[in-house]
């Protein structure tokens, strides 16, 4: 069953502006390369190679935003599962920024297990010490917040 969750969240963003800062930051500067085509004639031909460089830089990020968030878009959870946030962790990716993920204590019929959740939330206001709802990815086997 699909279900709302954080890493589809956070991956669609990240795609939105990726994809808002390349394409028109490409087309500004192709616009500017066909003006000097324009003014100077073959000497300007040079710099069509600034737009076409920039797209190269920008496509394989654009790519792995789109096909993250398309497969947490996507992705049917096994193993959905009620559980207490008793504490968070952080990874701190420099100027990327600090990303938490949160330790999870299941609520099992045998005995309470532990788990650590994605690490795509920005904070952890809200989450420590409420009930959640999580769920497992079968494909790479992380836990996700479902919402």
């Amino acid at each position: 069953m699909k279900r709302e969750n954080a890493a589809k969240r956070y991956y669609k963003k990240n795609m939105i502006i990726f994809l808002a800062v390349s394409i028109p930051l490409t087309v500004i500067v192709l616009l500017i390369a066909l003006a000097f085509i324009a003014q100077y004639g073959k000497h300007g031909y040079s710099l069509l190679y600034m737009p076409i460089m920039m797209a190269v830089a920008f496509i394989p990020f654009d790519i792995y935003y789109i096909v993250k968030y398309i497969h947490y878009k996507n992705v049917e959870f096994i193993d959905i599962r009620n559980g207490q946030v008793i504490d968070c962790e952080s990874r701190n990716y420099g100027r990327y920024g600090t990303y938490v993920g949160f330790i999870v204590e299941l609520e099992d019929e045998e005995r309470p297990r532990k788990i650590i959740t994605k690490h795509c939330h920005n904070k952890a206001d809200g989450y420590l010490g409420s009930i959640v709802t999580v769920g497992q990815d079968p494909s790479n086997g992380e836990w996700i917040i479902l919402e």
